[in-house]
């Protein structure tokens, strides 16, 4: 080796160790890496609640109704009984649309972008936690690239669980800034200093609150480290106990400020329980639940957006007493290896992971089944991370190999295992039909995939299998309320209307009686026919709620249907300006317009359909029917060919393009 003043020269492991060391280095790889393993879900597009939470949302259009946003819940425009309060999600779907209007690409970066920042925050809490750099780093690279965050990442309105959980590690650490300082500084502690990370503190707990629910339990992780670490060495336990209220308390109070502003905004909010499972379900369901978590964190497979885990009802010896076992068997083991440690940071991780789950632990919120979600799990693996680099960062030296080589074989065995999880995984949130066949095959009993998936089978003309699909839900899960509605609407798009007017009959009464429920089945009877008890449903629903978009544009379309196209003009004008980004309305306020004779009006609308949205084929179809009709034959020829292109068994656009090449 080579001598420079008596000093061998450092090896490049030695160098690259020496710039890692600087978080302005190694923050900034972590995120390539974590925008790397994620850069594929910029291609995907727009799935599940995306569509009623963004792109048919009118409130994310204007800024000037950001006050709105924290008067109302997300789904304000959909009913008036929801629970989602998210003031700031609201706020940042409203810089994603300023940013790329309704280009999924766009949205898509922005989710990853907050992982990225997600994943700063938990190296920042990590390092305010005291725990040694690279353990620290370790902690933030799984946290980075373990294949739970897939849902939130990926799922464009999952992205609030991103950003509440790097808000709360954020403020997490400003109170542990401010704590730091206040105990090792002494007389010539900066009051300023330790009052501005205060406020600091608590203005980020209100920002999580105000973006995701998940953020109550913010003042029990403040009250358990104080608890666990009280600012009197030594001191009796009651003082403890006042020591941790005392400094949970300014949080409390956030918490509960919070609670009353919520309480304001959602005056309807009816919440969900199932008054056919009571806390007995509950109690012998949770250990499942708690289980199946857990499986995920130390084996991430088979990771999907549907999950289905009925209450437990039976099997109590595999389904309860197993479960409990197993999870009884991880806190003695945690309970053994904090005492080991002996500095109570392996016991604040593993109460960070399991108070986080906490909120997603009352069942009775969710439908049957509804239980196990990847996202719930985004916040509280924060304290998986930490425990995982705890555990690796004490493997110890094996047969000739040295403790540093065993280390870093293992993380490379598990991080390389994560990002090929991670990447194999994911692409299975790119459309919503990869999404409900992953959900239909890994959980083939899933009563909502199957009847999610038999509607997808039923937009793309394979009728027989969404009908096969439709009932076998009805059949094998006759407690699902929407089970009856999917199958109804599988046998109106095939054209069976005398089967499918059989099961709307049959719909849940809570669904068929709420707004979105009433819109919905006013639009399936007048794809039958049934005028009469479609404007019936049209007018009850307009009279509670006229500017509600799904009412505004299922009317509207019932009228075009009955050649009522004044009638039909009028609502859907007004769908136009609730949502002027969504191409359906303009639309079809431009066939109501050319049914008028309005050729000039409708054409206006017609073309900003089809350039919004060029894979529709009867977008193509009606846009050169007005052309033909303006004398523009070109261009009508075009549209027509551009319709076969997209549906070759359109009997109408082939007759008239015969019709435009004989002239």
């Amino acid at each position: 080796m080579e001598q420079t003043q008596g000093h061998p020269e450092p090896s490049a492991s030695e160098l690259l160790a020496k710039y890692l060391r600087r978080p302005s280095v190694l923050l900034p790889l972590l995120g390539l890496v974590t925008f790397v393993v994620y850069s594929g879900s910029l291609s995907f597009d727009f799935v599940w609640d995306d569509w009623p939470q963004i792109v048919n949302s009118p409130i994310i259009r204007t800024w000037s109704n950001l006050p709105r946003a924290f008067g109302s819940d997300l789904w304000y425009h959909v009913a008036r009984q929801q629970v989602y309060y998210r003031p700031l999600f609201v706020a940042w779907s409203m810089l994603n649309y300023t940013l790329f209007g309704l280009r999924p690409w766009g949205w898509h970066l922005g989710a990853v972008l907050l992982h990225v920042g997600a994943v700063a925050a938990v190296f920042w809490l990590a390092r305010r936690l005291r725990l040694e750099y690279w353990t620290a780093a370790l902690a933030a690279l799984i946290f980075a690239l373990h294949p739970i965050h897939i849902e939130p990442v990926t799922w464009i309105s999952a992205a609030s669980d991103t950003m509440v959980t790097m808000l709360a590690a954020l403020a997490f650490g400003a109170f542990l800034s401010g704590r730091n300082s206040e105990r090792n500084s002494g007389r010539n502690f900066e009051q300023k200093k330790r009052t501005a990370w205060w406020i600091a503190s608590l203005a980020l707990l209100a920002c999580a609150l105000l973006t995701k629910e998940m953020a109550i339990v913010f003042s029990a992780l403040v009250g358990i480290y104080a608890w666990l670490h009280p600012a009197e060495t030594r001191a009796l336990p009651g003082r403890r106990v006042l020591g941790a209220a005392r400094e949970a308390a300014p949080y409390v109070v956030v918490t509960l400020a919070y609670a009353l502003l919520r309480t304001q905004a959602l005056l309807h909010a009816t919440g969900q329980f199932n008054p056919n499972h009571g806390m007995m379900d509950v109690a012998r369901t949770v250990p499942l639940v708690m289980s199946i978590y857990l499986r995920q964190l130390l084996v991430p497979a088979g990771i999907t957006g549907l999950y289905y885990t009925p209450y437990v009802t039976g099997a109590i010896l595999t389904q309860v007493v197993a479960p409990a076992a197993v999870l009884g068997a991880a806190l003695i083991g945690l309970w053994y290896w904090n005492r080991r440690e002996g500095n109570s940071i392996v016991a604040f991780a593993g109460l960070w992971l399991l108070v986080g789950l906490a909120p997603a632990l009352y069942l009775r919120n969710f439908s049957n089944g509804d239980f196990v979600r990847d996202r719930y799990m985004y916040l509280p693996s924060i304290g998986f991370a930490i425990l995982a680099a705890i555990g690796l960062r004490r493997l110890p030296s094996m047969k000739g190999w040295s403790a540093q080589a065993i280390q870093g074989c293992a993380v490379l065995v598990l991080c390389g295992g994560y990002v090929c999880a991670s990447i194999a995984q994911q692409v299975y949130w790119g459309s919503d039909l990869l999404m409900l066949t992953r959900g239909e095959a890994l959980y083939p009993g899933n009563p909502y995939a199957g009847a999610g998936l038999a509607k997808e089978y039923s937009q793309r003309g394979a009728h027989e299998r969404a009908i096969e699909l439709a009932e076998s839900v009805v059949r094998d899960h006759p407690e699902y309320g929407y089970g009856p509605l999917a199958l109804a609407e599988v046998y109106i798009h095939a054209g069976r209307f005398e089967e499918g007017r059989v099961w709307l009959d049959r719909v849940n009464l809570d669904y068929s009686k709420s707004e979105v429920g009433m819109a919905g089945l006013a639009g399936l009877y007048g794809e039958m026919g049934d005028y009469e008890r479609a404007y019936a449903l049209c007018s009850e629903i307009l009279e509670k709620e006229p500017n509600l978009y799904s009412a505004l544009y299922n009317c509207g379309n019932i009228h075009l249907l009955d050649g009522q196209y004044w009638e039909a003009e009028q609502l859907l004008s007004r769908a136009v300006q609730l949502v002027p980004e969504q191409a359906a309305p303009k639309h079809f306020l431009g066939r109501a317009l050319l049914q008028e004779g309005r050729n000039a009006e409708a054409q206006s609308y017609l073309l900003q359909a089809a350039a919004m949205d060029p894979k529709v084929w009867d977008y193509h179809y009606w846009l050169a029917v007005s052309f033909e009709g303006s004398g523009n034959v070109s261009a009508a020829r075009a549209e027509y060919w551009q319709a076969l292109q997209l549906n070759q068994n359109s009997n109408e656009a082939k007759m008239r393009l015969t019709a435009l090449e004989a002239k």
